[in-house]
C-alpha cells in the first residue's frame, strides 16, 4: 500500500488526506536530494509533522519542485494543499502514513 497523507486534529479528528500516488516519490526524491523533513519520512510507519515543522517543509517543496515530473508536481500540490490546512489553526498534524 503506498504512503497517503492525514490532516488531524489532536483529538484525531481528519480533516483532509491524499492518496496520490506519486507520495512516495517525492519522499524518495527528498531523500536523494538530502531533504531533512520530507526526506524522513517513514514509507513503512506513521511521520507526524507539527504546525511549525510544516513551515520547513514548505522550504523543501520549492526544492522539489525545480527537479520532478508531472505526476509528482501533482502530488506536490495535494501536499501543499494540506499544509495550508495544517497552518490555519493550531493543534493540527500532517501524517504521513506509512504501509
Amino acid at each position: 500500500m503506498p504512503l497517503s497523507i492525514l490532516v488531524r486534529t489532536y483529538t484525531g479528528e481528519v480533516l483532509a488526506t491524499s492518496a496520490h500516488p506519486a507520495i512516495g516519490a517525492i519522499c524518495e526524491s527528498a531523500r536523494k536530494r538530502g531533504l531533512v523533513m520530507l526526506g524522513c519520512v517513514d514509507k513503512y510507519d506513521d511521520t507526524v509533522f507539527n504546525r511549525t515543522q510544516v513551515s520547513h517543509l514548505r522550504e523543501e517543496l520549492v526544492q522539489l519542485r525545480e527537479h520532478c515530473a508531472a505526476d509528482e508536481t501533482e502530488a506536490l500540490a495535494e501536499l501543499a494543499k494540506l499544509m495550508d490546512v495544517v497552518s490555519e489553526r493550531p493543534h493540527r498534524y500532517l501524517l504521513f502514513n506509512g504501509d
